[in-house]
């Protein structure tokens, strides 16, 4: 499944010139469930979702912008649909919105846009990142602590090129969110090279720390 996704992304972005700024915004939803326990793609998951071990797409969002006007319109088959909902749960209701205010100002139609941010999920999923949070859930961690495992992960220089979305329920800090901050071509460099061009995130509110939740 991935090569074969690697492989339209690549025939799809040769005709286009995408948003080299940009954030990619994942979130850990075992925590976002327990914050929004409501939520409908909280309400129908099964015990062999992608979403109870994994990170999974908020968004993929161009720096700067918002709501652009675009020639392509929103059009995801069910085939391409079915594919998407497990990176992105929400992506019944999540998806339009997200391409409206966001995939628009990419610079590529809608298939090319959620081809690159599920490329990019799957990329920061296969890291030791990810096995750092498994073996820590339920705990508290820090933000000094997450940022040295981002680092060695990523590179030292690095550490500081995240952005800690956290939030609270019942007295206790969930960490729902992590935003990465990437600059270059998202269809054609790999994630580790997107960080490396990128810049740290400043002049952003960060989480001092929290618990990655259980499912």
């Amino acid at each position: 499944m991935k090569k074969f996704l690697a492989i339209l992304l690549f025939l799809s972005s040769l005709v286009y010139a995408v948003s080299t700024e940009n954030i990619l915004a994942l979130s850990w939803e075992n925590s976002f469930c327990k914050v929004h326990p409501t939520d409908k793609a909280c309400r129908f998951r099964k015990y062999n979702d992608y979403s109870l071990s994994h990170f999974v797409l908020h968004g993929l969002w161009p720096k700067r912008k918002n709501f652009c006007h675009s020639r392509y319109k929103f059009h995801l088959s069910y085939k391409f649909l079915k594919i998407l909902q497990k990176y992105m749960p929400a992506a019944k209701y999540l998806a339009k919105h997200e391409w409206r205010k966001h995939g628009t100002c990419f610079g590529a139609d809608v298939k090319t846009y959620f081809l690159t941010a599920i490329k990019l999920t799957q990329e920061f999923n296969e890291t030791p990142f990810l096995t750092f949070v498994r073996t820590h859930l339920g705990q508290f961690v820090s933000l000094q602590r997450i940022r040295f495992v981002f680092g060695s992960v990523f590179g030292d220089k690095n550490k500081r090129k995240f952005q800690l979305i956290c939030r609270r329920k019942n007295g206790v800090n969930y960490i729902t969110e992590i935003r990465l901050n990437l600059k270059g071509d998202p269809t054609k460099l790999d994630l580790n090279r997107l960080i490396n061009n990128a810049k740290e995130m400043v002049g952003v509110r960060q989480c001092q720390g929290g618990i990655f939740a259980t499912p």
